[in-house]
């Protein structure tokens, strides 16, 4: 294949995946931290010429140990003089989390279909467009990988080689039955 053919099928197969990626972000919006969660992570800092004394953290083993194996954080309220006390169990990093898991596995799916789709539309393009079916089969194979990256960090050991295994053995047999014609 000659130079602008490669440019063209690079091309194609670059603008293709990120015309896909930003379509998908575009209609269906990823879960906002900030949404679940409207705090600052860290403690603040006692009130003007409090010390320590005046302001003791409140401590409870027991809601610690509960609050962090039900995966949640531990909490303050502040008083009327500033200082933190009341502590509770915050399962909102947990909330968010689940719900980014599940928005990353639908972000899976549709990266699926659509990357498989575009590899398909690529293998049945007639022969004279060479480069730009190239350029879908590359681009089904990017946007593949990138709805893969997305759903990795929530899946266990097993479910990903199993993922990967079905994914390769897809793009096996698409090309197998389109090498065989």
């Amino acid at each position: 294949m000659e130079i602008k053919k490669v440019a063209l099928t690079v091309g194609i197969a670059v603008l293709f995946t990120l015309f896909v990626v930003f379509f998908v972000d575009a209609v269906y919006e990823q879960p906002k931290y900030e949404n679940y969660c409207n705090y600052s992570p860290y403690r603040e800092p006692l009130p003007l010429g409090k010390s320590q004394e005046e302001c003791p953290l409140s401590y409870n083993q027991e809601l610690f140990d509960e609050c962090i194996k039900q995966k949640g954080e531990i909490r303050y309220r502040t008083d009327e003089i500033g200082c933190q006390v009341d502590p509770y169990c915050d399962f909102c990093g947990k909330n968010f989390s689940e719900t980014n898991a599940h928005y990353n596995r639908n972000i899976f799916f549709i990266a699926a279909i659509i990357g498989i789709a575009a590899i398909i539309a690529g293998l049945y393009m007639a022969k004279r467009f060479d480069a730009i079916s190239s350029g879908f089969i590359f681009a089904g194979i990017l946007i593949l990988l990138q709805g893969t990256v997305r759903v990795f960090g929530d899946l266990e050991k097993w479910p990903r080689v199993i993922v990967l295994g079905i994914e390769l053995v897809i793009l096996i047999l698409i090309g197998i039955k389109k090498i065989k014609k």
